[in-house]
């Protein structure tokens, strides 16, 4: 989260700007917004509100205008010399200053070469291999007698697909009885063994399980493979940053106990440990 405050910080390149950028585009007394403030103000809006200000920049205008006008006022009444004001402008540059020093010692230092992304991806092979799928569909009844009127009306020329959609008793009937991809451990097992023992288009007879009668029916497979490395290389990346922001971050926090000399005085600390008692007794800390 402290990382999120630094966004802040950017800033608009310092080029010099051109004679139409010092046009002066509004007064506020003494003051005035210039066309390349303006144009610098809007460069760095979050794009998802930039969207909505490309079309209307004179309420923004305007919105400019009303926040010079409040920050002239308060600095009139003085209220920069307020003691809460400035503790709320003292802590939030504190974390200002925080964030802008995780983002040089931590953001700016995490970098992972294509070397490194390759070879992840050679010794984890194992990790991107996706397993055995299969794709079935079939149809469900309550008895066995309905199991077989179903069978014999497919060998007579029925469609298993129009079939489902008639008999079939859960929800995959409006789907022809299509239960989609899945792998193995996904359904139930007496489910999955038939369909490891079918060929493509081949039914299966009746297969008895807790939820009644099957009539199953392979209708794809696909065999086990490996996710491409351009395909891996992305998540391999983003995970390998992960470990490498994780690393500057706590050698930072390292660095900077010794230098600092930080101690904790345990004798102290185990009085919290007495407070928290305290107000876990009955009739103390209401």
């Amino acid at each position: 989260m402290i990382l999120i405050g630094i966004c802040g910080l950017s800033v608009c390149g310092c080029s010099k700007s051109s004679p139409e950028d010092r046009k002066i585009l509004a007064r506020v007394s003494n003051k005035f917004v210039t066309l390349g403030e303006f144009k610098s103000r809007l460069a760095k809006l979050p794009s998802y509100y930039k969207d909505i200000v490309d079309k209307n920049r004179k309420r923004f205008l305007d919105e400019t205008i009303i926040e010079m006008m409040f920050y002239e006022e308060a600095i009139r009444q003085r209220l920069d010399q307020d003691k809460e004001v400035k503790d709320v402008i003292n802590e939030a540059k504190r974390k200002i200053l925080i964030a802008k020093l995780i983002k040089t010692e931590v953001e700016d230092k995490v970098k992972v070469e294509d070397s490194e992304v390759r070879q992840f991806y050679e010794t984890h092979k194992d990790e991107f291999k996706t397993p055995e799928l299969w794709r079935a569909s079939h149809i469900l009844v309550g008895t066995e007698q309905e199991a077989n009127e179903a069978v014999s009306a497919i060998n007579n020329g029925a469609s298993f697909e129009d079939l489902a959609r008639a008999k079939s008793t859960d929800a995959t009937a409006s789907r022809g009885g299509d239960v989609g991809f899945f792998r193995q451990g996904q359904l139930i097992p007496d489910f999955e063994n038939t369909c490891a023992k079918l060929d493509v288009g081949q039914m299966s007879g009746i297969v008895h399980t807790q939820f009644g009668y099957h009539i199953i029916k392979l209708t794809d497979k696909k065999e086990p493979s490996v996710e491409s490395y351009e395909k891996a290389k992305g998540k391999i990346e983003e995970e390998l940053k992960k470990k490498r922001r994780s690393e500057l971050f706590d050698k930072l926090v390292l660095d900077l106990k010794n230098k600092y000399n930080v101690e904790i005085e345990d004798d102290v600390f185990k009085s919290l440990e007495v407070l928290d008692a305290d107000k876990a007794a009955p009739g103390k800390g209401s």
